[in-house]
């Protein structure tokens, strides 16, 4: 008898043919056939189980080897078609991929569980096929990384295909390849990181931004503790009260070795400041939401240096915002560029900001800021230029450390916002007709000043770096002499923000001997501004208006609920001959206003871009008719919902119109028209 070398595993696991039995035998042959069969398939499956784990660590050889076996053990199963078809084309290899498909489909029965799963894989592949654009690996690698992928910006999510990295070979090695690596989107597919996530893991070793959120019983430590995050630098995670600290603590702790910027909002319960800073130490950027900062229990000699940018929010305990603990905490990091905190601590910190954190620039006080990671700071430079102070409902700013403050940085302060109200009892130094003096009263002498300077003695033009000031929040009295000392003494502002009440006489008067001004915002969204003394700005505009073509101001917006059609100032705006942008963001301009509308229509020469309400707002007739014979307009958008066909065509009429916004829901046949005239069209769908 000769050994058969070619043995078919499809005819072993088929039922023998039995000529001759004994007693109970044919029952015996099938149970033992079954078991082989299903033998064959628990094979099999645990074959292809090692087979995406070897793909997801790009063990492509081995992979499509454990194939060939699925396919020999099983011949008449999909299963080992389909692996061996889905390697190729996280390859990139969709032509191989298809035929593989192919002859699947020829060796399966249609009843096979793997068969339309084979079919979709292959229309799938067959897709890609045709798509694919490999010149990209036949460019020098400079042009593709500087200036073809920034310009992609792809961001890949963990339940996506992630289709950009299997266009090619070529596509995939030049991607993976870039100096700022992948951006990955976890998202909220699933509640564990123990499996899944399937694209993150392979590609791990490539991602260099993080972002999602960790739901339930999710555990930052499983998803990292299943790949190597080498080249990890920036996260965003959102966390919620089930997160649990541990966890987090532990996978910080996993990807700390490269991680340089963290954001953690949400809230984990128990979760200190000094909880991850010590898992992270090589942090320049932390934002957190919900996180106790106290630090006055650890030893003084606790630094963290490496940190220049610490964002702190929603700090939970109110004692946290006190003077001592404030102390304890800006006092470890002395390298600060930026420092962000709300709610408002105790302004008393604000004086001496600069005696913990010399190099500081940019101060959000009570607020936060509305460009993540959009910071303009040099590292050597030292006082703050930029400052948000205040901005949530309730707290003061003391007028004294204030004053103190603004005048320590006078020299760097090129922006200020100030949202609080602000306190002008018990404070030693106030404002009186935009001077510093002492205020008179029984109480003990002034203590010495830290500082060096006396703000009494204050220079005029001593903010001389200051363009841009925005007091249009804040509702206190007093800062009408806050926003009169800084106008008086900062010939080179730019730009002014303020509440219409604001604009008094004195005021104007100030704001008329600046000779750069360019941008003015009035608002009047908050409820009892009802200021009808336009006396101010009606003479500040008139000036401009005399000032004819040489007049500096560019821009105009008005903030209101209600566009006022007897707000007696605003005819002036249609005389302004050098207006290019003006912006009514209002809730409703009522057809009362259609005089006024009618002479910006026919005045303004310059005017360049216009803006007509906020989204939703209600515009009254007429008002966009109105507008439709301006020679010079470039740029509309408008706020309203609810257009009708007929409004939205006479903006055909415009003749020099290039683009148009707009948030409502246009006709395909009026957009034709638009189209034709207007060489870019925009719509914000509601």
């Amino acid at each position: 008898m000769t050994v058969e070398e070619n043995i078919s595993w499809s005819e072993l696991l088929k039922h023998p043919i039995v000529t001759a039995e004994h007693g109970n035998d044919r029952n015996r042959f099938a149970a033992a056939t079954e078991s082989l069969q299903k033998a064959a398939h628990q094979f099999a499956s645990a074959l292809n189980d090692r087979a995406k784990l070897l793909a997801n660590s790009a063990q492509y050889d081995t992979v499509l080897h454990d194939a060939a076996a699925i396919v020999t053990i099983l011949p008449e199963s999909g299963l080992g078609y389909l692996c061996m078809g889905d390697v190729h084309c996280q390859l990139g290899r969709y032509a191989a991929a298809i035929s593989i498909y192919d002859e699947g489909l020829e060796a399966v029965p249609e009843s096979d569980q793997y068969y339309q799963q084979l079919q979709q894989h292959r229309m799938s592949a067959i897709t890609n096929n045709s798509k694919q654009v490999d010149f990209i690996s036949q460019l020098p690698f400079d042009i593709v990384t500087i200036n073809i992928l920034p310009r992609m910006q792809p961001k890949f999510y963990c339940e996506s295909s992630c289709e950009y990295l299997y266009v090619s070979r070529g596509w995939q090695q030049r991607i993976l390849q870039q100096p700022n690596g992948l951006v990955f989107d976890f998202g909220r597919e699933t509640d564990t990181f123990m499996k899944g996530h399937d694209q993150l893991v392979r590609f791990a070793p490539y991602v260099q931004k993080l972002k999602g959120d960790v739901f339930a019983d999710a555990k930052l430590e499983d998803l990292f503790s299943r790949a190597h995050f080498s080249n990890l630098k920036h996260m965003h995670i959102y966390c919620q009260s089930t997160t649990f600290r541990l966890p987090l603590l532990n996978g910080l702790q996993l990807i700390s070795d490269s991680l340089t910027h963290l954001a953690v909002d949400g809230r984990v319960d128990n979760l200190h400041l000094r909880d991850i800073l010590e898992s992270c130490p090589n942090l320049v950027s932390l934002r957190t939401e919900s996180v106790d900062p106290a630090m006055v229990s650890l030893p003084i000699s606790s630094c963290y240096p490496k940190i220049t940018h610490l964002a702190l929010h929603d700090v939970p305990e109110d004692t946290a915002l006190e003077y001592d603990h404030m102390i304890g905490v800006l006092s470890r990091f002395p390298s600060l560029l930026s420092f962000e905190i709300s709610p408002t601590p105790d302004s008393r910190v604000l004086p001496i900001l600069h005696e913990y954190c010399p190099y500081l620039q940019v101060l959000y006080f009570g607020s936060t800021s509305k460009q993540l990671g959009v910071i303009d700071v040099h590292p050597h430079r030292k006082g703050i230029k930029s400052a948000h102070l205040g901005g949530e409902f309730g707290y003061l700013v003391a007028q004294g450390d204030l004053i103190q403050f603004l005048h320590v940085h006078r020299n760097s302060l090129e922006e200020v916002e100030a949202c609080d109200d602000i306190d002008e009892y018990d404070s030693y130094w106030k404002l009186v007709n935009g001077q510093v003096i002492i205020q008179a009263g029984d109480r003990d002498a002034p203590p010495p000043l830290r500082f060096g300077y006396d703000p009494t003695t204050q220079a005029e033009n001593s903010f001389m770096q200051l363009i841009s000031i925005d007091f249009s929040h804040s509702e206190s009295s007093t800062s009408n002499e806050f926003v009169l000392w800084l106008i008086s003494n900062a010939p080179n502002l730019k730009a002014i923000n303020l509440r219409i009440s604001h604009l008094r006489h004195d005021i104007t008067n100030a704001m008329i001997k600046l000779r750069h001004l360019s941008k003015l915002e009035i608002v009047r969204w908050v409820w009892g501004d009802h200021s009808d003394y336009y006396e101010g700005i009606i003479q500040f505009l008139e000036h401009h208006v005399g000032m004819g073509e040489t007049s500096t101001l560019k821009e105009i917006t008005i903030s209101a609920r209600t566009m006022a059609f007897d707000a007696t100032w605003i005819p002036f705006i249609s005389k302004l001959q050098c207006l290019k942008n003006l912006k009514l963001h209002a809730l409703s301009i009522p057809e009362d206003c259609l005089p006024v509308m009618e002479k910006i229509g026919r005045g303004c020469p310059a005017l360049e871009d216009l803006t007509l309400g906020v989204r939703g707002c209600d515009i009254g007739d007429g008002i966009i008719s109105s507008l439709c014979q301006h020679s010079n307009l470039k740029c509309l958008r408008i706020g309203s919902t609810s257009l009708n066909p007929g409004t939205l065509i006479l903006m055909t009429i415009l003749p020099g119109l290039e683009s148009l916004y707009l948030e409502c829901n246009v006709p395909e046949s009026v957009m034709e028209m638009l189209r034709k005239h207007v060489s870019k069209a925009m719509i914000n769908k509601p």
